[in-house]
């Protein structure tokens, strides 16, 4: 089996329950979703939408780290885009693994001074694609070959692709049937208010309500611009997740893929969240590493 990936890096947990937990990535490319309403003017007007991601030349860069962020459209845009496809690394699951294993500081899940966990990530693009999800279970069995299996396992995800019956099960019987072992699901579903995309094609509460039944261990992640309609648009969701079996926490961003961007309306979000009740969570990477690719 070979991989098709855009990166991978080691740095602290930007956003939710586990901000600040040393982790391990790997960003595989393709995506189902594009939010190109993401930092726009208004979203849901795609003739104002401007894509950075369109116009630059990247007849020079030959790695995606010496891409710039972008302020406007998906901050990832290269790890689906077919215009980056010659930047994608390409790699056997024992390559891969190799690759990650040099990023851990002491080359094992276990840091060997502190005795402290690091988790495993899976991220992109978007990681739960049907033809990704083979991969991630032979990256995670390749590192237990090598008897350096991650206690905890997260995958970022937009929440819409179903899981396949094959991936539920080999999570049941190499997570959730073991006491020291995690899977958690960070779910961000994308709002039309926000990110420009229609809810019938991005908002998936049947979809993630399968994922709750494999592990109960989660977040649901919301991207919101502070207007009125992004507010609606979540208790309205929140409310059809939470009848679909998923009870996780509700934690809520701003929106805004550089640090400028988000301290436009961060407060102003992080207030109304607290006083509806959810969580907050500030996107630390941007704040630590101005949301650079490879952090």
């Amino acid at each position: 089996m070979n991989l098709q990936y855009s990166e991978t890096f080691y740095s602290p947990q930007g956003e939710g329950a586990y901000v600040g937990i040393p982790s391990l990535w790997l960003r595989f490319f393709l995506c189902n979703l594009q939010c190109h309403g993401f930092g726009q003017d208004d979203p849901t007007d795609p003739d104002t939408w401007e894509l950075p991601y369109e116009e630059i030349d990247i007849s020079r860069i030959k790695v995606v780290e010496e891409l710039p962020v972008f302020s406007k459209g998906c901050d990832s845009s290269y790890t689906w885009a077919r215009k980056y496809k010659h930047l994608i690394t390409d790699k056997t699951v024992e390559q891969a693994v190799d690759e990650l294993t040099t990023l851990l500081p002491t080359g094992t899940f276990i840091h060997e001074k502190t005795g402290q966990n690091i988790d495993m990530v899976f991220t992109g693009g978007e990681p739960m694609l049907k033809r990704t999800q083979p991969g991630m279970m032979a990256i995670v069995e390749e590192f237990g070959n090598r008897d350096n299996m991650p206690s905890r396992v997260t995958i970022e995800t937009n929440g819409t692709m179903p899981i396949t019956d094959d991936f539920a099960r080999w999570i049941e019987e190499n997570y959730t049937s073991w006491y020291d072992r995690e899977w958690y699901w960070s779910v961000s579903p994308k709002l039309w208010s926000t990110a420009g995309e229609k809810a019938k094609k991005a908002i998936k509460p049947e979809v993630v309500g399968k994922y709750a039944k494999v592990s109960d261990h989660g977040q649901l992640k919301f991207v919101v611009n502070g207007s009125q309609e992004s507010w609606i648009e979540v208790e309205e969701n929140v409310e059809q997740f939470r009848l679909n079996g998923c009870d996780w926490p509700v934690w809520i961003m701003g929106v805004g893929g550089t640090v400028e961007g988000l301290k436009m309306t961060e407060a102003m979000i992080a207030d109304e969240a607290i006083q509806r009740g959810y969580y907050y969570t500030s996107r630390v990477h941007a704040h630590i590493y101005g949301n650079a690719i490879g952090k």
